[in-house]
This record gives structure tokens, C-alpha cells and sequence, in this order.
């Protein structure tokens, strides 16, 4: 199965900060492998980000597909995939960063916010993109990328919740992109993490062809 099968399968991704606390990674892994989720994308804003990557491929072994969200150059792609990153996101579509993703052979994933923008990734050779929309029109606008662009896969981040989840699967999405409320911060009880996780992975499933 190849990652972007394994993303599907997922359906949800969670989005984590790269500055967790080192000591908090055991525990945060422990608590979305137990949900079950699936699949996360770390962001590389923090020099921990390499850390936290490694540490999350460690925990979760070949039961968690660990990414790195949104990645800014070369260099950056090449520490995250050295310490583990399986994908890479960039907040937009950037040829460079494609390119450079195909060198190291790892599934690259543009933030996109238009029709436009995912014609242009399906023209450069992109399987999948990250798609930000959000509001009741939400869904419609996936379902209009989908029905224009069916070749490219769609993964929605920006406005998904327990409530909307469904709708987007229902739409064509392959997978959402969430932060809030699965996580929330370092002080969050795993409990919490977990609850809030199956809360959303029900949601999802429950649009599901």
C-alpha cells in the first residue's frame, strides 16, 4: 500500500506543531494510536519539528503514517524526510519543492485554495492535494475540484468538524486535515485526545461510500 493509499485509509490526519515538548511525544502517540488514528502531519515550525518527526516514526512504527506540514525549502524537505517524514506539505504549489520531493521519493502535497491552483498541481504531476475551504459551501466547492480535476486527489484542511466531517467525505475528499479539537495543546488530557479523535473518525466514517 503506498502513502497515498495509507492517507486514504486514514481518513483523518491530525495536524501537530512541531515544539512539542520531547517528553509529551510517548504519551500524544500512544494516545491517537489508541483512538485509532491513522495518519498526522507535523509542521515544520520549530527546530524540534526533526525531533518530533523521528520520535513519532519510532512510536508508531508501521501503524502510524507521520508527514511534515508545511514545509518551506529544499533543505527543510531533506532534514524531515531524513528523520522520517513519509510525506511532505507545502502551503502552496512550489515546483521546486515537487521536484524535490520526487528526488527523495516521497509523496508531495500542495496547499492549495482554487480551481486553478489544483489544475496547476495535476499539470506538474501531483496526486493529491491539500485543499483549505471551509463554511456551509465547503463541500460543494470539493465536490466542484473533484468533478473538474478527478485525477487528483483531495485532502481538506481549514473548517472540519465532527458536524461537517461526513459531508466532505461524502463530496469525494480522500482525508481531512485537523487540528483543533483532537488537539489542542501540550496540557490537553490524552482522554481528551482520544475522545475527541473517535468523535471525528465516526463522523468521517459515517460519509463513507
Amino acid at each position: 500500500m503506498n502513502v497515498l493509499e495509507r492517507i486514504q485509509r486514514a481518513g483523518v490526519v491530525v495536524l501537530l506543531p512541531g515544539d512539542i515538548p520531547w517528553q509529551r511525544i510517548v504519551p500524544i502517540g500512544d494516545a491517537l494510536l489508541a483512538a485509532p488514528i491513522q495518519a498526522v502531519q507535523v509542521l515544520a515550525n520549530s527546530p524540534h519539528a526533526v525531533r518530533v518527526i523521528s520520535d513519532l516514526r519510532q512510536r508508531g512504527g508501521e501503524h502510524l503514517l507521520v508527514g511534515a506540514g508545511d514545509v518551506q525549502t529544499e533543505a527543510e524537505v531533506d532534514a524531515l524526510v531524513d528523520a522520517g517524514a513519509q510525506f511532505v506539505h507545502s502551503s502552496r504549489l512550489t515546483q521546486a519543492l515537487y521536484r524535490r520531493c520526487q528526488a527523495r521519493e516521497v509523496l508531495y502535497l500542495p496547499g492549495v485554495i482554487s480551481l486553478f491552483a489544483v489544475q496547476m498541481a495535476q499539470e506538474l504531476g501531483c496526486d493529491i492535494v491539500q485543499l483549505t475551504t471551509g463554511g456551509p459551501s465547503g463541500p460543494d466547492f470539493v465536490r466542484v475540484v473533484r468533478q473538474a480535476v478527478p485525477d487528483v486527489a483531495v485532502m481538506v484542511a481549514g473548517d472540519v468538524t465532527a458536524v461537517n466531517a461526513a459531508a466532505y467525505s461524502l463530496a469525494g475528499a480522500v482525508a481531512v486535515a485537523v487540528a483543533e479539537p483532537i488537539y489542542t495543546g501540550s496540557d490537553q488530557p490524552m482522554t481528551d485526545i482520544i475522545t475527541q479523535a473517535r468523535r471525528l473518525q465516526r463522523a468521517w466514517e459515517a460519509g463513507e461510500p
